[in-house]
């Protein structure tokens, strides 16, 4: 919990500042990083290597199945909290900025395939702030897979060759990264931003 969020390089956006730097109690809610459950799992399998290796190191099959090594990581977790804004005059500024969002009373489940329901929130009254609270609304749900499989070539008595398999989002899972979360869009409450699909690439490393 905090009152607000990091500083973002030299300018510094709306989500980094309080809406009213006079009532900073207002702005006490989750962190920016409040992900409340993750779980990550990794695990590697070799099939043996070397002499003493014990992957039937005899014959053809020893020379098919030993010096492979797999290798992966899941990654699972909660969304992170999201604040719905307001585009508006900020009230004693003069300028206009975001602000958050006013609860109309409203639940503010979101209805399927939304992260956001458009219902529970209206724009502030003129001169006024939004009392919805900082951080209060939670986003996308996250997953990743990623893997690799090496094969490692033995070259005569000191050097190896490992050439090398790594995928990231193996299942090519689409998940969402980002939501429109301005009050007023017509695509308030709806995914703005995915996270990388399957992505694949090749290495050829020598060890010696």
């Amino acid at each position: 919990m905090d009152n607000a969020n990091s500083f973002q390089g030299a300018s510094l956006s709306p989500s980094a500042l309080a809406q009213n730097w006079l009532d900073l109690d207002a702005e006490w809610g989750p962190s920016s990083f409040d992900q409340r459950h993750q779980l990550t799992a990794s695990f590697q399998y070799t099939t043996g290597v070397g002499v003493a290796g014990g992957a039937l190191v005899d014959g053809w099959r020893g020379a098919l199945f030993k010096n492979w090594t797999l290798s992966g990581q899941v990654t699972t977790g909660s969304g992170l909290p999201l604040t719905p804004y307001y585009l508006a005059a900020v009230p004693g500024t003069g300028y206009t900025g975001a602000i958050r969002a006013s609860l109309t009373g409203t639940s503010t489940v979101a209805p399927d395939g939304f992260y956001l329901n458009s219902a529970a929130y209206k724009p502030p009254a003129p001169g006024e702030w939004g009392d919805a609270g900082r951080n209060s609304a939670r986003g996308p749900k996250q997953f990743g897979f990623n893997a690799g499989i090496t094969r490692t070539f033995p070259w005569g008595s000191r050097i190896n060759l490992d050439y090398r398999i790594d995928a990231t989002n193996v299942l090519n899972t689409v998940t969402h990264s980002g939501v429109n979360t301005l009050i007023g869009n017509s695509q308030f409450g709806l995914p703005n931003a995915t996270n990388e699909m399957r992505r694949i690439q090749t290495s050829l490393r020598m060890r010696w």
